[in-house]
């Protein structure tokens, strides 16, 4: 079998009716699936329906800035994930980098496996079908493109597609944005427990550690859920939690994204102007089990193609050490969730 055909992308351009039996999630899993458009419909239909919060951090910058500081900490809190606006990153910049990733999705595969990874030899950048392994021992409905987006000068800028021209730019450009937003986020959360805006981020780049100040590692993946005809038996990414400190997520308008929130699926909703947020292992670690790692998922439709931007914001993989932190242990305030660990450890 040759690796165009083992892309998802290949299987539903071929128009089968049916679904390899590797992508039919185990029955348990299968009581809530659904086509994503038919899901957000009726989510968008029912009043009472819990809703993702909605939070603009430009307050922080106003007079408003300790009510937003209250609002992120609730959401990191209560969800671990948030519909982020005033998050200052320009209309025209997420609209170039959309265009720049649909244009990458739509060359043909042949073209686009030049830039093919190879999970089971340790390389997980560049475009695949499978990242890794995955608990369920089912495989996801999704294709994509990983690499490192920030800092550049540690980026393989080989594995960036050159077609189209504008991806290399376009891309550059937005990973420096989104590691402003990522200090600024992480100052309003330190400030959400009571701790100088510093904090977090200090301790993430493991500045407080002897010899050490690394900058935090950005990691971009554009995700590509193909039409699939049994959108009811598969998923585009099963329930997981990520890894990293925090998730940065834009999309092309398709829903399709669920977190997982007192017990059941929430659907994210359209929320113009807004990105997502999601909280993710290496900052609930730090702060004690305080700000909630989401668990999310992403479901699939037989009638629209998805696309999604995700910037995972890591830490160091091996020189930081990530353990709660001291001053939320202070006094007896409380005792350790989590052993100490190196992200790479954790990852």
């Amino acid at each position: 079998m040759t690796d165009v055909e083992l892309r998802v992308e290949a299987l539903s351009l071929s128009d089968v009716s049916a679904i390899p039996p590797e992508y039919v999630r185990l029955e348990e899993e299968r009581t809530d699936l659904g086509d994503a458009l038919e899901v957000a419909r009726a989510a968008s239909d029912d009043a009472d329906a819990a809703r993702i919060p909605v939070v603009d951090i430009s307050a922080f910058d106003g007079d408003g800035r300790r009510a937003c500081v209250e609002a992120v900490r609730a959401a990191a809190e209560e969800w671990g994930v948030m519909h982020i606006a005033g998050h200052g990153l320009p209309g025209d910049v997420l609209d170039r980098l959309r265009a720049a990733g649909e244009a990458f999705f739509a060359l043909p595969i042949a073209e686009k496996e030049a830039y093919a990874n190879d999970p089971a030899a340790g390389r997980l950048q560049g475009y695949g079908s499978k990242l890794a392994a995955n608990a369920s021992g089912k495989r996801e409905w999704e294709d994509y493109l990983f690499h490192l987006v920030h800092p550049d000068h540690l980026a393989d800028h080989s594995l960036w597609p050159a077609n189209p021209p504008e991806y290399v730019p376009v891309s550059r450009d937005f990973g420096g944005r989104v590691r402003t937003l990522a200090s600024k986020l992480l100052a309003i959360l330190s400030l959400g427990l009571g701790l100088p805006e510093e904090t977090l981020e200090r301790r993430l780049r493991g500045h407080d550690q002897h010899g050490v100040d690394d900058d935090l590692l950005l990691q971009l993946k554009i995700n590509y859920y193909p039409r699939c005809p049994r959108p009811d038996l598969a998923v585009g990414v099963e329930a997981h939690t990520d890894v990293s400190a925090l998730s940065f997520i834009l999309h092309n308008g398709v829903p399709g994204l669920q977190a997982h929130h007192a017990g059941t699926w929430v659907t994210a909703r359209s929320e113009p102007g807004t990105i997502v947020v999601h909280v993710g292992d290496a900052l609930e670690i730090l702060t004690n089990g305080r700000y909630t790692s989401v668990l999310h998922r992403s479901l699939v439709s037989r009638d629209a193609v998805r696309v999604s931007w995700v910037v995972f914001c890591e830490p160091p993989p091996e020189s930081v050490l990530l353990q709660p932190l001291p001053e939320l242990l202070a006094n007896g305030a409380g005792k350790p969730l989590f052993a100490p660990r190196t992200f790479k450890q954790h990852d």
